[in-house]
Order: structure tokens, then sequence, then C-alpha cells
């Protein structure tokens, strides 16, 4: 037996075999006795490249309520360094070491689930310099990756033309801050925003409200994206952006 099962997934008993799949892009975390530590999420791929042949029993149960083993192997198909510990995936950029901070941490949603923030604004909350990225899963297993980010809106000044109309506690601390405000509806969002300097909105503002999923989410940041706009969320009195990026 090459391997044994451990509480956060398997520990690789023979040197050579945990050697070879180390030397793979550093997949798993060496530990005494020349062995390896392998997590769910990099035992599944380890699987899935034939470096170990797992039970049916032991990749239903590593599958089960785990949707970052998805995220995980598209990540390293895609010849990215990619760690896995207790807080979840770490995305190291190219030419970067693995020895210091991570580039991104990633967190895994699945398309038709309710949408939450907790999550992501624990991780923004941190203010560690590195990247929050939401890798979205379809029903096929593809992720589109988005990165999301804090929004401070600095005091601005009213454009001289400017004339505020709306009138929505929602967006009552951008109107208070100086920002003109109007709607958004040809985007498909509540409203777009502009400050003094603007000639066109940079940002268009969605209310998010429970209930919603992220495909949703992903409706709204596409068509942002596709007319050079910032897609702003406004989510139980906090801000928080979504871009689109390619891993």
């Amino acid at each position: 037996m090459t391997y044994e099962c451990s509480e956060n997934g398997i520990i690789i008993t023979d040197e050579r075999l945990a050697a070879q799949i180390y030397n793979k892009g550093k997949t798993g975390t060496p530990i005494e006795k020349g062995q390896l530590l392998l997590r769910k999420e990099e035992a599944l791929y380890c699987d899935y490249r034939n470096d170990i042949d797992l039970t049916k029993k032991e990749i239903d149960n590593f599958k089960t309520n785990n949707l970052t083993h998805i995220v995980y192997k598209d990540l390293k198909e895609r010849g990215l360094m990619v760690k896995v510990d207790e807080y979840g995936l770490r995305l190291y950029d190219r030419n970067t070491s693995t020895k210091g901070q991570s580039s991104a941490v990633i967190l895994a949603k699945y398309f038709k689930n309710k949408i939450d923030f907790n999550d992501i604004f624990d991780e923004l909350d941190r203010g560690l310099e590195r990247r929050i990225q939401i890798a979205i899963i379809d029903i096929e297993e593809d992720v589109v990756y988005y990165v999301s980010r804090i929004v401070e809106w600095p005091i601005t000044k009213l454009k001289e033309e400017g004339n505020i109309i709306i009138n929505d506690p929602d967006v009552k601390e951008l109107i208070d801050k100086g920002y003109q405000i109007n709607s958004g509806l040809k985007f498909g969002t509540h409203y777009r925003v502009y400050n003094y300097e603007s000639k066109h909105a940079p940002w268009l503002i969605h209310i998010v409200k429970d209930g919603i999923t992220w495909l949703d989410i992903t409706r709204m940041v596409r068509v942002g994206h596709g007319v050079n706009k910032t897609i702003v969320l406004a989510y139980k009195k906090r801000w928080i952006s979504l871009e689109w990026i390619k891993p």
C-alpha cells in the first residue's frame, strides 16, 4: 500500500512516490520520514492524473460537500501553482515563490447557490496584500474567476449640470459624498455613478438582496465588463466590486 488515510486526506508513505508527486508542481506537503500529505483536493487530482489509485469510496468521500477540488483541478490544468491548507486554496502567480505569501486566495461558489459574502468579507477584512478571487462553477464544472475588492468612496462634488432625483437609502452615502446617481436600467443594473471628473459613468451599482444566486452575479459582471464599467454590489451596507480575471 503506497498511502494511508488521514483526517485531512491521505499520506503517501512510499518515499519515492512521494518525491515524484511533489516534484510535479510541488503537489502536497512534505512531512516527516520522506512522506507526503495530500489533502482531499490534491489526492483527487493525483488520482485523476494516475499518480495514485483511490477507491471509489475514497473518491466519493473526498468529493462530498467539496467544491474546491473542481477549482484545484482547473487551476492545476492551467499550469498554475496551487496549495491547499486548512483555510482553502492559495494561488501563486507564475514566477513567484511558494515560500512567501500567496498571490490570491480562491473561494469556490456553485452557480445555483444563493449568494453568501461572509467568507469573502472575512478575507477582505484581513487586509492582506493578495487578491481575493471568487471561482464560480457551472453545471459542467467549468470555472469562471472574479477578483473581489472592497470599494471606498472618497468625497467628490456634483457636476455643475448635475441633478439628483434618486431618493434611495441604499445609495445615500454616495449622494451625500457628491456623486451623480442616475438610472442604470439600460445596463441591466439599478444605478450608474459618476464622480466630478468622469464624462461617462465608471461604475454600475447593483443593490443585492438575499435570495439571488451566483449566476445572477455572473450576469451583472458580464454586462459591466462588456461596457468597460466596474460592477459594484451594494450588500448589507457594504460595497464590493467584482471584475472578471483570467488566471
